[in-house]
């Protein structure tokens, strides 16, 4: 497998949790979509031009990180299972990976805008709705060890990105249960492999984390 990939991008940082996680066998290829040449290569791979992509010997490709991680899941055996076999609680973990995706990435990315933008009511209001999301989730997790429970689900790979997103900006360690889960997903391998590479990525680019491409 062949995985296109930016390191700053959120649906990027979804997926490699997620092949660490399976421990799955892959060659990584960085792609800058503000280089014109990198564009060009992923191009003639893509016509979409979306990130992240993950291309198969057989010759299929998939450009959508939920549907990466539903192959992964199907046709790997090895490491974590991420998809529950169990109905209802798959269930769950597709709701909350699409929360995480269509809804707090969503007031994340206005917040950030926003803020660019040195737009102060837009921003305390983009605030306010972001602060309201993860409350939410904040009080999900006073009864899950996980965002679905006991084990780390696809519902993780979707979270975890964003609050790494956050990070430098919310003081997440200021909420009890999401800044016990912040710590705990910090010393996953996984995790933490992720993690380690966008910061380098950081310390060797002027890119900042907060206008990759999600």
């Amino acid at each position: 497998m062949d995985l296109y990939y930016h390191p700053l991008a959120r649906q990027s940082q979804k997926t490699l949790i997620a092949l660490y996680e399976k421990q799955a066998n892959f060659y990584p290829h960085e792609i800058d979509l503000n280089n014109a040449f990198s564009r060009r290569n992923l191009q003639q791979l893509s016509r979409s031009q979306r990130l992240p992509l993950l291309q198969l010997k057989a010759g299929e490709s998939f450009n959508d990180a939920t549907i990466i991680i539903e192959y992964l899941d199907n046709y790997i055996s090895s490491g974590t299972q991420l998809i529950p076999i169990e109905k209802t609680q798959a269930l769950y973990v597709r709701l909350y990976d699409r929360l995480s995706d269509n809804v707090l990435a969503t007031a994340i990315d206005a917040w950030f805008a926003s803020q660019a933008q040195s737009n102060q009511l837009k921003t305390k209001q983009f605030e306010k709705d972001l602060l309201s999301i993860l409350a939410d989730f904040d009080q999900r997790l006073a009864d899950n060890h996980w965002v679905c429970g006991d084990s780390f689900t696809l519902a993780d790979c979707a979270f975890i990105p964003c609050l790494k997103a956050l990070e430098d900006k919310l003081h997440l360690l200021d909420y009890q249960n999401i800044g016990r889960y912040w710590i705990q997903s910090k010393l996953r391998g996984s995790v933490n492999q992720v993690i380690e590479e966008v910061e380098l990525t950081l310390a060797t680019t002027d890119q900042s984390e907060q206008l990759a491409q999600t």
